[in-house]
């Protein structure tokens, strides 16, 4: 039967774990899901990611400078902080 396949109706399935919401589902085996069928809807509904670089900061809050209190140190108010007598 050279050039000839022969179909035996079986389908290869694998058990995957959603990489969402940690659930367990099957899949065609090699299949390239990797969301359960409810958390694949949700993210098809969210925009899609920006992956230009430089974009992605980490927010950063006013310098202590900025904020008008002093130098950026905590007053100690008189407390002598090496002698406290904790460990280092």
């Amino acid at each position: 039967m050279k050039g000839k396949s022969i179909s035996t109706g079986k389908v290869s399935l694998e058990l995957k774990y959603c990489e969402r919401c940690g659930g367990l589902w099957l899949r065609p085996r090699g299949g390239p899901e990797i969301y359960c069928m409810n958390c694949a809807r949700a993210m098809a509904e969210l925009p899609p990611a920006s992956h230009e670089e430089g974009r992605a900061r980490v927010p950063r809050g006013p310098k202590w400078e900025e904020n008008g209190k002093g130098t950026g140190h905590m007053e100690t108010s008189g407390i002598d902080m090496d002698a406290t007598g904790g460990v280092a």
